[in-house]
């Protein structure tokens, strides 16, 4: 049974200049150590950031309630799929997340489904 559906854009542009504004004070609240040390060693840092922000994003609409940014992490299951990593995951439910880029939008997906 389909706990929740969230989806949400991010324009990468923006979210760029939001972290260069703000620096490691709003990164270190948004993403895990693990997160910044990833997208820190891609070509486009702004890309893989701004997606993983849209993915929490879209986590948090689907589960229906907020939790903390950097409670939640965007990690590759061992397909290299993304995958949610988050202590607000309940016994019973399946998170799965579509990552997705193009031009200057990064979009994710995120459906919860729970056992009967």
């Amino acid at each position: 049974m389909i706990h929740g559906i969230g989806i949400d854009t991010i324009e990468i542009s923006r979210f760029k200049r939001a972290m260069d504004r703000w620096g490691d004070r709003l990164s270190s609240r948004l993403f895990t150590p693990t997160e910044l040390a990833y997208c820190m060693g891609q070509r486009s840092p702004e890309r893989h950031f701004s997606a993983r922000f849209a993915a929490k994003v879209s986590f948090f609409k689907a589960l229906g309630r907020p939790v903390s940014y950097a409670s939640v992490e965007v990690a590759k299951d061992p397909s290299g799929a993304p995958a949610i990593v988050s202590g607000a995951i309940e016994k019973g439910m399946r998170v799965s997340v579509s990552i997705s880029h193009d031009g200057d939008l990064s979009v994710a997906q995120t459906v919860i489904e729970r056992e009967n």
